[in-house]
């Protein structure tokens, strides 16, 4: 059975021995399910894919929201909403120097930062073997994934690890809500945020399928 809410703090008895009804907090995780300290959600979406996009990211200090952004493209694709979004969560843990866990429900983010990165920067920035075909060597997103390297390479403290998006994770829902407002804002705005939009040429497939499965660890 899914919890009314729960507290920010243990609370005491009243006079009569019964605790008091648990208050709710707008926009809270449950420490108990994510752990103390700070933790931060992004995700990132178009519609259509390519299409309108945004990116959001919303922190969270024991459970309660201390901040959240948003950005929006005027034409992009899902992966570089979620790879911007991702960026912009590294950004703010680096800025505020405490160690920090970044959720993120796109796998295809978690697992090219935590590792495949490091396998596509030892090749030179390509997939793949030697004898590969040029056009299976290319690394969609180039610009974006070498960010990503940058702001981690000598980071310290920052975790980054996957969610289940849409499964009423506070956090993640708060970031896809903020997702959406940049998107909404940006809609009917020829003016695309190119902060860390590159080209992104013939990129439309699902991001958690056809492209996970062709990439070469």
């Amino acid at each position: 059975m899914k919890k009314p809410g729960w507290k920010k703090y243990k609370a005491a008895s009243d006079l009569f021995g019964r605790p008091p009804e648990p208050k709710i907090y707008p926009h809270m995780v449950d420490p108990t399910q994510y752990g103390r300290g700070l933790q931060i959600f992004c995700d990132g979406a178009a519609e259509p894919n390519p299409g309108v996009g945004g990116w959001g990211v919303a922190v969270y200090l024991d459970g309660v929201e201390i901040h959240s952004e948003h950005g929006g493209f005027a034409y992009t694709t899902n992966n570089i909403a979620e790879l911007t979004g991702l960026i912009m969560a590294i950004r703010w843990a680096k800025v505020d120097g405490r160690p920090a866990t970044i959720q993120c429900d796109s796998q295809y983010c978690v697992n090219g930062a935590n590792q495949w990165r490091h396998g596509w920067k030892a090749r030179g920035w390509k997939r793949g073997g030697p004898n590969s075909r040029p056009e299976n060597s290319e690394i969609k997103n180039l610009d974006l994934w070498q960010a990503i390297d940058a702001e981690l390479t000598g980071a310290k403290g920052i975790t980054i690890q996957w969610c289940k998006g849409h499964a009423g994770i506070v956090g993640n829902e708060r970031a896809d809500e903020l997702s959406n407002i940049g998107m909404r804002d940006i809609s009917g705005n020829s003016r695309t945020d190119t902060a860390l939009s590159p080209a992104f040429g013939e990129e439309t497939g699902d991001y958690l399928t056809d492209q996970c499965r062709e990439i070469m660890r």
